[in-house]
């Protein structure tokens, strides 16, 4: 049951993807500056508070009473405490550790706002991109995939752009302030303490490039059993049916496991960045401590506040692997989403296309059209066919022939190779899209409704219907009755896909829809097929009044509904082999007549229709 998507291939390098990843952050620039700026601060009172007490070490610490703020004698020659320099140096400490919690607390509202709009941005974009991507697109892209990217990849960067921003430029601003401050304190000690850094580069960098590469399998592999469980879970009736759970259980196991396999690989090699960082850092601390014992006698004036800077010093490279991994899954996630950014868009319409269909009579042309789906693979070539206005044309054929292709590029859902097809001597391609998909009406075999009441569902067809106008459809419809009978008549609320109805109640629900659209050209792909005989009749009544005075084509394999159709047309591969009425072409003793006969009077089960 699985669709067939396409093969996954990033389109461009991972240094780019970054770049324009950041590109997406210019209409916050400022705020994001001002981030930078308060954490940079923040940075600087976290590395000011060792330097106070280093200070305060250095005084306390002082032999020569005279220069010792914090003792003196007394009249007695004993040595007296003066408290109050002391409270007042550590309470200049603990004011530097609460200004800085502000104004962490600050940064961290800012960049929760900042990554909500960020997400919410980017989420606009890809909706916007799924209204311009053509139905091809979709054909070939499994539809649990095309969520994951705009859900679980967009939440992925929103979760992430904090711990990046935040941990980032703290980081940085506390790895420099540290830097400058231990060189202050000493410089030796501070050429000890960098000397790690390269070190750890040369060990994590190798280690990066290969979690980097497994987070981008990870994604691509959480997209595809998304796409596997949200196709079997719409389709379980079908699996059901068909006895095929195990066949589905164990499809799923496999790219289950494949997908915990890349989820391993990319988080053990993402998390061995942190302890091979610890433990660099720990080396360091070796050397320093070790160091210090030799400079001016290792006093702990020295040493305490040292170690506190060279912590804040670490600190930010032991962040590095917890860094470092966050953006490989961010990266992961962008690639997949610019990816679909980067589709191929339909024809974009021009400043002058025709908006006005209001008084189109319903003339439908095709010139020497031709249309594959595949460049390889021809499907109809060098049509041509005339539909007068208000005429009924039936379409038939074998399953393949082009029915609905040829019913879909009039609707533009497809764009013709070649040729042309005309609306009033117009052609198509100068209508805008959405003008001409609102001057036509469309009824599928395949119903879709979207979770709602009745009403909304048929108001759907067109804005700024009142409830009057839905009821009158819905009568027109022969819908009225069975909907009267419902909880709350209009007003019942369908489920997704409309599935706490019948299926040929929510196709009847589809026929008023259309009908309430009032449409200049109507189409029906097998409008009547899932509805009963009785309600065929009457549904059939009330096709034949929406269809009068409106050009309409009719797909059908059932031959009895369109017998009474103006004109029949008979595709077969992608070519009209027959055109007439219905006794005309029973007369005629072709195609036609061998599918009517084979549906009415049946055939020898060894003999074929087709040869």
């Amino acid at each position: 049951m699985a669709k067939k998507g396409k093969t996954y291939t990033l389109k461009q390098p991972r240094r780019q993807t970054l770049s324009r990843l950041l590109s997406y952050f210019k209409p916050v620039r400022g705020r994001l500056i001002f981030v930078i700026i308060i954490v940079a601060l923040s940075a600087i009172l976290l590395v000011a508070a060792p330097v106070v007490l280093g200070d305060i070490l250095d005084k306390v610490m002082e032999a020569d009473l005279a220069l010792n703020p914090y003792l003196s004698l007394d009249a007695n020659g004993l040595i007296v405490i003066d408290w109050q320099p002391i409270i007042t140096s550590f309470s200049l400490m603990i004011a530097f550790y609460v200004l800085n919690a502000l104004v962490m607390w600050l940064a961290d509202w800012i960049v929760i706002r900042v990554s909500t709009e960020y997400s919410y941005n980017l989420r606009q974009e890809i909706k916007l991109k799924l209204d311009r991507v053509p139905l091809s697109y979709y054909d070939q892209t499994p539809y649990g995939d095309i969520l994951s990217r705009g859900t679980n990849d967009v939440q992925s960067i929103s979760d992430s752009i904090s711990t990046i921003v935040i941990h980032s430029i703290k980081g940085i601003g506390m790895a420099l302030a540290s830097v400058v401050a231990m060189f202050v304190v000493s410089w030796q000690l501070a050429l000890i303490a960098i000397s790690v850094v390269p070190v750890a580069l040369i060990v994590t960098l190798p280690i990066t490039l290969i979690s980097q590469r497994q987070f981008v399998k990870f994604r691509a592999n959480l997209g595809e059993v998304e796409a596997h469980a949200e196709e079997n879970i719409s389709g379980y009736t079908v699996v059901k049916l068909f006895n095929q759970e195990e066949n589905v259980k164990n499809q799923f196991a496999l790219q289950n496991e494949e997908l915990q396999r890349s989820e391993y690989k990319a988080q053990f090699f993402g998390s061995v960045i942190y302890p091979l960082m610890r433990s660099i850092n720990n080396l360091g601390f070796i050397a320093v401590a070790v160091g210090g014992a030799l400079i001016d006698g290792g006093g702990i004036n020295l040493i305490v506040p040292f170690l506190m800077l060279l912590q804040m010093f670490t600190r930010p490279l032991t962040d590095l692997g917890n860094i470092v991994s966050t953006i490989n899954l961010t990266i992961a996630s962008a690639e997949r989403i610019f990816f679909l950014l980067d589709e191929e868009e339909m024809v974009e319409e021009g400043p002058d296309a025709i908006t006005d269909l209001s008084n189109i009579e319903g003339r439908v042309t095709f010139e020497n059209v031709a249309f594959s789906y595949e460049e390889d693979q021809s499907l109809i070539t060098n049509m041509n066919l005339e539909v007068n206005p208000g005429d009924s044309i039936a379409i038939v054929g074998p399953t393949g022939a082009g029915k609905t292709t040829l019913v879909n590029l009039i609707m533009r859902f497809y764009e013709i190779d070649e040729g042309s097809i005309k609306l009033d001597g117009v052609d198509i391609r100068n209508y805008s899209r959405g003008a001409l998909r609102r001057s036509i009406g469309m009824v599928l075999q395949d119903t879709w409704l979207f979770h709602g009441s009745i009403n909304n569902n048929i108001k759907y067809g067109r804005n700024g219907a009142s409830d009057e106008d839905v009821v009158e459809a819905a009568i027109a419809a022969h819908a009225d009755h069975f909907i009267q009978t419902l909880p709350g008549g209009y007003e019942f609320v369908l489920n997704e896909d409309g599935t706490n109805i019948s299926q040929g109640q929510r196709q009847l629900l589809t026929i008023a829809r259309a009908m309430i659209s009032e449409p200049k050209i109507l189409i029906l792909d097998e409008a009547t097929s899932n509805v009963d005989t009785r309600t065929e009749i009457l549904v059939q009544d009330a096709m034949n009044r929406l269809m009068k005075g409106r050009t309409s084509f009719i797909i059908a394999h059932r031959l009895s509904t369109i017998k009474n159709a103006k004109t029949i047309m008979v595709m077969r591969d992608g070519d009209i082999i027959e055109v007439g009425n219905h006794q005309q072409l029973i007369e005629a003793d072709g195609f036609y007549a061998d599918m009517y006969n084979a549906q009415f009077l049946g055939i020898d089960e060894d003999e074929e229709l087709v040869d």
